[in-house]
Order: C-alpha cells, then sequence, then structure tokens
C-alpha cells in the first residue's frame, strides 16, 4: 500500500509514517504542498514501478467510498481475464450510489457525459477514481505527457488507454458517498476538468517515448495522438 500525501492538514502524512515502522507492507511519499491528485496517481505509479513491479496496480479512494471488497474482483478481470484497465462503475447495471446528495449526483452525471461526447469514450463511468491496472497500461500511461494534475486525470488517462486500443472492463459496485475525512475538491476543479476536456477533444495527447508494445497500439477513431 502506496499513499502519497501532499502535506495534508489532517495528519495523513504522520499516520502512515506512524503504520509503516509497523508494517513493511505500507509506504508513504511525503510532499512539499498539494499538487492534485492526478499528479500523485502519477508519482506513486513511478515509485511503484521502480521498487516493486507489481503486476497489478489499484488505484482507489481513502475515505471508505470505495468498498475495499470489490479489489479481488478487479485483480482478477486483470489477472485472469487479461484486460488491461478494469473499472470499478457507479453507471453500468448492478451499479449505484447512495450517500451523495442531488447536486453532487447531477455534477458527475453531467460531467460524464459531457466527457462521453467530447471525447466519444465507450466507458459509462469516466470519471470514477476505483480502478485497476496492468503493468503493461501503466507503463504505456507514463509514456504520455499528461496535463492533468487534479480530479481531471480520471478522464484523461481513460482518453489515453482508449487511444492506445486497451481492453477496458466496467464491473458494477455501490459508491458509497464519503464515510471520513473531508473533501478536497474544489471550485476550481470544474473549470480544470473542462479545459482538460476541451483540450483533448482539440489537440490530443502528446507521447514522450515509442510505447513499449506496439502490437496492441492503434490509432482510434475516436480520438488522436498530439
Amino acid at each position: 500500500m502506496l499513499i502519497v500525501d501532499d502535506n495534508s492538514p489532517d495528519g495523513t502524512g504522520l499516520i502512515v509514517e506512524e503504520l509503516s515502522r509497523k508494517n513493511s507492507n505500507i509506504h508513504v511519499i511525503h510532499r512539499a504542498k498539494k499538487i492534485g491528485i492526478g499528479s500523485a496517481y502519477l508519482e506513486g505509479f513511478r515509485w511503484a514501478l521502480a521498487k516493486f513491479e507489481p503486476d497489478v496496480f489499484i488505484q482507489m479512494d481513502a475515505d471508505l467510498s470505495h468498498p475495499p471488497p470489490i479489489v479481488k474482483e478487479l485483480i482478477r478481470c486483470v489477472s485472469e481475464e487479461y484486460f488491461h484497465v478494469a473499472i470499478a462503475s457507479r453507471y453500468v447495471a448492478g451499479g449505484a450510489m447512495k450517500g451523495w446528495p442531488f447536486t453532487r449526483r447531477m455534477e458527475s452525471f453531467f460531467a460524464n457525459l459531457i466527457a462521453r461526447i467530447l471525447l466519444r469514450l465507450d466507458i459509462r463511468d469516466a470519471t470514477g477514481g476505483y480502478r485497476a491496472l496492468s503493468k503493461a497500461a501503466v507503463r504505456m500511461l507514463l509514456g504520455f505527457t499528461l496535463n492533468s494534475v487534479g480530479y481531471s486525470y480520471q478522464v484523461e488517462s481513460l482518453y489515453v488507454f482508449q487511444l492506445l486500443n486497451l481492453r477496458i472492463k466496467e464491473i458494477p459496485f455501490t459508491f458509497a458517498g464519503r464515510q471520513i475525512g473531508k473533501s478536497k475538491l474544489s471550485l476550481l476543479e470544474i473549470p480544470r476538468f473542462l479545459w482538460t476536456i476541451l483540450r483533448l477533444s482539440i489537440s490530443g495527447v502528446k507521447p514522450q517515448v515509442k510505447p513499449e508494445n506496439p502490437q496492441i497500439v492503434g490509432r482510434s477513431e475516436r480520438g488522436h495522438l498530439g
């Protein structure tokens, strides 16, 4: 387990530091200031690849809105069904949400609708952060220049995965809403999200290096490489 702590005022970094001294399976990266959840994911992926090279990466929120039992199914989809990306989805048959006010539900609904229409994504839950990624998917993702440091990372990363024609599966789950802590989602994330969608629809994404596995990489009719 790796936690990336952006000098959180709630003491997360100190708590995880103490836990890591008692359990060698827990790790923490301390960053001096809040940079954004998107950059935290990418830094965590780079660190894990360099240290352990895991076969499957799980990304999830720590506020108990993502039920841990779903991890087994996400891993199975990647390790046994050979999907590159498995997404715990609120918007496929069997998926649901509870504990969110009407306004948050509408924000999520329209954010996903805009992403699907403008970027022609096949994914129903493009903004969800509960995912499993194969090692190959992570390596290819890190080969691109992603400009989303905040929550719009979720959409930009899926845009890259779809451009690469990776195999993606959504499995239903019930999103419970935040159980502990306070949301760090600011009002600035809304214009940032909209700008990310517009930017991707116009200019696409730019690869840094040649993908490691060109056999599964192709130009998608739904988007373009910059």
